[in-house]
């Protein structure tokens, strides 16, 4: 059973920048890191604009070139003991720890229809499986106006594909910015071929024909190749 004085659980951006808090107050103490992804720590915000402008994946990786650091990737801790300072992976492999960092951040937020027809983009292997299909013209259903929802929109959009934006605000950031502003944006994405639907919302999703029908609470179908969806997160307690 592996020891590390310090043990940190989340291989994101958080626990990528507590390895190199750690090393400013201890350079030699054995750090191990236990990430659910198949990729070292990276930035995530390139997942949505940087990538989709032609910058080098290699870009993205958090700078980790540190002594004493085991990452052990494509694992996530399913049992804790705390008095016995212990943690079990699902792989049932354990590790014992000095001080221990919970750094689980967040997973998407799920809508209650779709199942695995519906893309919560998040990840690296998501930007991958997704810019992999561009090769061919298609028509994107993207649920949500926030940060994810109108950066994918914006990406899809330069690279040639039907995109159609579906949110229940007003406005694209209608959560977040003014409502003058949130207009604005909605009048912007329309000029650049984005079909843009305010207070609109998915409340089920088919198949037909090899493509999807999305239903909206208002009663449309759309006809579209794909869904993604960027509803939100909720924090990773699990």
């Amino acid at each position: 059973m592996a020891y590390y004085p310090y043990l940190i659980i989340g291989g994101g951006m958080t626990g990528a920048a507590a390895v190199l808090g750690i090393r400013q107050v201890d350079p030699q103490g054995k750090i191990g890191m236990i990430s659910l992804e198949n990729h070292k720590p990276y930035n995530r915000p390139p997942l949505t604009k940087g990538l989709w402008k032609g910058n080098p994946l290699e870009k993205i990786y958090r700078p980790l070139d540190v002594p004493n650091l085991e990452i052990h990737l494509g694992r996530s801790g399913i049992a804790l003991d705390p008095a016995a300072k212990r943690v079990e992976d699902d792989q049932h492999t354990g590790y014992t720890y000095g001080k221990l960092l919970l750094a689980t951040g967040g997973i998407p937020r799920q809508l209650p229809f779709g199942g695995n027809d519906i893309l919560y983009y998040r990840t690296l292997d998501d930007y991958e499986s997704l810019h992999n299909q561009i090769t061919k013209k298609k028509h994107y259903a993207i649920i949500g106006g926030g940060f994810i929802g109108s950066e994918l929109a914006a990406a899809l959009a330069t690279h040639g594909q039907q995109v159609t934006m579906l949110f229940p605000e007003n406005g694209i950031g209608g959560a977040i910015f003014p409502s003058d502003l949130s207009n604005f944006l909605n009048d912007f994405y329309r000029s650049k071929g984005v079909e843009v639907l305010p207070g609109e919302f998915g409340n089920g999703l088919t198949r037909k024909d090899g493509q999807f029908v999305l239903k909206t609470r208002s009663g449309r179908e759309l006809v579209v190749d794909s869904v993604i969806a960027g509803v939100g997160l909720l924090p990773n307690t699990t």
